[in-house]
């Protein structure tokens, strides 16, 4: 019985410690249905590991975040079957502000988008396409305790979705801005 018993308990352990380092996203579209949600893991050395589930709880895709030199930071965005899709690349440019520019799979530019920090853990994000032009934007706000959420508008500042993040790793574990799909060019 005891031999039965500790396998039973340490795997809810390790569910119990797996589930503490992990932020969960709930993303919603601008009638508050959930679309997606978002599992970011941080693991050692600063690697943040995310993966994107559709409405049904299907694994749709990941993204691995990696730290680079100095206040540099690298993405990879890949779909279900593991193929990269593309990439994204952080790079801070003050201690309150940080471009990130995205790329599709073959390297070509896709995109950028500025963030801005704003009072505590608040930030805004302004989304371009590859030309310049401004797509969307994201306003986000976090607190300590492991809450953030976050919203979506398109070009005109049409509200067009919003996220909540819940968990204890959510104010540490680095989010690089997704912009809207409806502000991506196809």
């Amino acid at each position: 019985m005891k031999t039965f018993l500790l396998p039973t308990l340490f795997s809810f352990v390790l569910a119990a410690i797996s589930q503490a380092q992990t932020c969960r996203e709930v993303v919603r579209d601008s009638s508050g249905r959930i679309v997606q949600t978002i599992d970011r893991q941080k693991q050692s050395g600063g690697t943040v590991h995310a993966v994107t589930r559709d409405a049904s709880g299907r694994i749709i895709g990941t993204a691995t975040t990696r730290p680079a030199s100095g206040s540099t930071a690298r993405t990879e965005f890949r779909d279900a079957s593991g193929r990269l899709t593309s990439s994204a690349v952080t790079n801070g440019t003050s201690a309150n502000n940080s471009r990130t520019t995205y790329r599709d799979a073959s390297g070509r530019l896709t995109g950028s988008a500025d963030t801005n920090k704003t009072a505590g853990t608040g930030s805004r994000t302004q989304f371009r396409d590859a030309s310049g032009r401004l797509t969307g934007s994201e306003t986000s706000s976090g607190r300590p305790s492991g809450t953030a959420t976050a919203t979506q508008r398109d070009a005109s500042g049409r509200l067009i979705g919003s996220s909540s993040a819940s968990g204890a790793k959510c104010p540490t574990a680095p989010r690089v801005p997704v912009p809207p799909k409806n502000t991506t060019k196809k």
